[in-house]
């Protein structure tokens, strides 16, 4: 009996173990099919990446392709928060409290300023429109 109760358990270790193995097979060609098609999405994702480049790319050949106001960027540095300053203070709708037509002006001006406040070509051109429409002596 005890040679027959061996045997039979040997056979059914043998069966077990080559069920199991099969089942090991079949998915380790699932994961290895999974791995492939993950490895495709990602070459396919950085090939795709490389033809339209990023914006750090575009935003450097724009830079380069455009004119340079050195003289603009060194008066902005050291020049436009005393000009800024004197704007502000002339172009002021609160200066013409009487006048509809030039506080609206000077209300339009004054935003312009303000959203220019480091640009000093820009404030220079804003300087020259408030003398003339607003008639500010500066």
């Amino acid at each position: 009996m005890n040679g027959k109760m061996l045997a039979d358990t040997i056979k059914t270790a043998n069966e077990i173990l080559i069920k199991s193995n099969s089942d090991k097979i079949s998915s380790v060609n699932y994961w290895m099919w999974i791995a492939i098609i993950e490895l495709a999405i990602i070459v396919f994702i950085i090939l795709f990446r490389k033809k339209t480049g990023n914006w750090k790319t575009q935003y450097i050949r724009e830079a380069k392709e455009e004119d340079i106001d050195f003289g603009n960027i060194i008066k902005s540095s050291f020049h436009v928060k005393q000009l800024y300053d004197e704007l502000k203070v002339k172009c002021h709708p609160d200066r013409f409290p009487n006048n509809n037509e030039k506080n609206q002006i000077a209300l339009e001006l004054f935003q312009e300023i303000s959203k220019n406040k480091t640009n000093y070509k820009k404030l220079i051109e804003l300087k020259e429109l408030a003398i003339q429409k607003l008639n500010i002596n500066f």
